[in-house]
């Protein structure tokens, strides 16, 4: 119940709260992560790879938590094929959907979820690693939701996860929640 309630608290600071919103360039984001998590992917013998669209738009929010989405993101992902006796990938892409917003993938080749685990994972204290406190995606997703996103989950073929955001090019009030 205490870790509950730690939980509902770091959520409702992060729902309504964007400490510092500025202009970001996602792609910025991703390369400073894929920085930051080199040694990692480098010590798990996991090839990351990029296929970033170069003519995104700039996007307002929270700099520090974006990169914390992607940073969370891109370790599990990391952690996740550690187990795999095969071929390590980590493949992160940026494009725009249909509506006009960006999407960032997150891609692994490690092991698959069933459905029913991807209805969950984004639950406070849900956690499928033996030393997980269930805590990075529901905040992930929170961090998402505060910049008027979506955060996602599915199977990646033939093997390993998917987990995508999108991120409204134009959103009316982020700036408002400061």
């Amino acid at each position: 119940m205490r870790a509950g309630a730690i939980m509902s608290r770091i959520h409702g600071f992060i729902k309504n709260t964007l400490s510092h919103i500025e202009w970001v360039q996602i792609n910025d984001v991703v390369h400073e992560v894929i920085s930051l998590t080199h040694g990692e992917a480098e010590k798990q013998r996991v090839s990351v790879q990029t296929r970033l669209e170069e003519s995104l738009p700039a996007i307002q929010g929270d700099r520090v938590q974006l990169q914390q989405v992607m940073m969370n993101l891109t370790i599990n992902a990391i952690e996740a094929m550690g187990t795999v006796d095969r071929e390590r990938t980590l493949t992160i892409s940026s494009d725009r959907d249909d509506s006009g917003d960006l999407v960032i993938k997150v891609c692994d080749s490690g092991p698959r979820f069933c459905p029913e685990v991807a209805e969950r994972l984004f639950e406070s204290l849900y956690t499928t690693k033996m030393a997980g406190l269930g805590m990075g995606l529901s905040i992930c997703r929170s961090i998402v939701e505060a910049h008027q996103g979506k955060l996602h989950a599915t199977a990646n073929s033939p093997f390993g996860s998917v987990f995508l955001f999108n991120l409204p090019v134009h959103a009316s009030d982020i700036s408002d929640r400061q």
